[in-house]
């Protein structure tokens, strides 16, 4: 029996995503996909090529990704249609409203609760180095390590409560001497994703074709009244 719309999503933006879907009162089958995948793009491929394959019950996929190291690259799918946003990560997905969000990707680290959690996070990272050389020299190599950026950005998405993980997101920049931000974000564009009132910042991959950089691009910014399941 076709089943209607299946939902992958990292799980990186869990809490993000789960807010959205409560706000819109939407829930689809949901596959949550390890959030570890991030450091390994190729194998973050694979495994999404096999969720895909081993859904194809389902008229379409929405795939919660941005751009993410090109990990969305040449996936297809048989006979579901894949949807997913024109988005370079999910920071973008966050801060799409951020005027100047561009300008200041090269000097600032960004930072969420999903990514403070990760077993290669900075938080674990710093903790290694404590470990493995103690803490003089782990403020020394990670200073090295970060010594491009000027601000440790932290997103308040309103998807969880932010005082929880102030304090330690705060310590990393005191010891990364970089200086403390805290930006709002909203969950407004997994929103309009999720509840299929679409506009330019999605595209519909037709079964049997692969994803391209093309899809992520200005190329396909005009085909918004494609993109529109009635």
């Amino acid at each position: 029996m076709k089943k209607s719309i299946l939902l992958i999503v990292c799980g990186m933006i869990q809490d993000e995503m789960s807010l959205a879907m409560k706000n819109t009162n939407i829930n689809y089958d949901t596959i949550w996909m390890s959030a570890e995948l991030h450091n390994n793009p190729d194998l973050l491929k694979l495994e999404l090529q096999k969720e895909i394959n081993s859904h194809q019950e389902y008229d379409m996929i929405l795939l919660g990704y941005g751009n993410c190291g090109k990990a969305l690259i040449g996936l297809q799918s048989d006979h579901a249609r894949l949807a997913l946003l024109r988005s370079e990560d999910c920071i973008q997905m966050l801060l799409h409203n951020k005027e100047k969000l561009k300008s200041i990707r090269g000097e600032t680290y960004f930072i969420t609760k999903g990514w403070m959690m990760g077993k290669k996070s900075l938080k674990e990272e710093y903790h290694y180095a404590i470990n493995k050389y103690g803490p003089k020299r782990a403020e020394m190599i990670m200073g090295i390590m970060f010594k491009n950026y000027k601000s440790l950005m932290m997103i308040d998405s309103g998807a969880y409560d932010l005082e929880d993980w102030i304090h330690c997101a705060r310590h990393l920049s005191q010891v990364l001497k970089l200086d403390f931000v805290i930006t709002q974000g909203d969950v407004e564009l997994l929103e309009m994703f999720i509840s299929l009132e679409w506009d330019h910042r999605v595209v519909v991959i037709e079964p049997g074709t692969k994803i391209t950089m093309d899809d992520f691009g200005v190329e396909c910014a005009v085909a918004s009244c494609a993109n529109r399941i009635s």
